[in-house]
């Protein structure tokens, strides 16, 4: 359990990173690597660059012809990475 930050009021942690991927699941967003870590830090979670190169490379995640990703492309990722 939590403490909301803006009520006090005592929050389920698994709740809050749930309902957070499930908007990041719907984001538009794209960028490179080093980008799309830095909008994963915005929403507190952590994802070095590094890793998001890895998986490009293991063809677990396909960049656009720009070298872009999505950030709603990283969250299946992000939810295997957690189990």
């Amino acid at each position: 359990m939590g403490e909301c930050r803006s009520c006090g009021a005592e929050v389920n942690r698994t709740y809050v990173a749930d309902r957070l991927l499930d908007r990041l699941a719907k984001s538009e967003k794209k960028g490179t690597p080093k980008q799309m870590s830095d909008q994963c830090a915005k929403a507190g979670i952590r994802l070095p660059a590094a890793t998001i190169r890895t998986w490009i490379h293991q063809k677990r995640l396909t960049p656009d012809p720009h070298g872009y990703v999505t950030l709603r492309d990283i969250v299946p990722l992000l939810r295997d990475r957690a189990r």
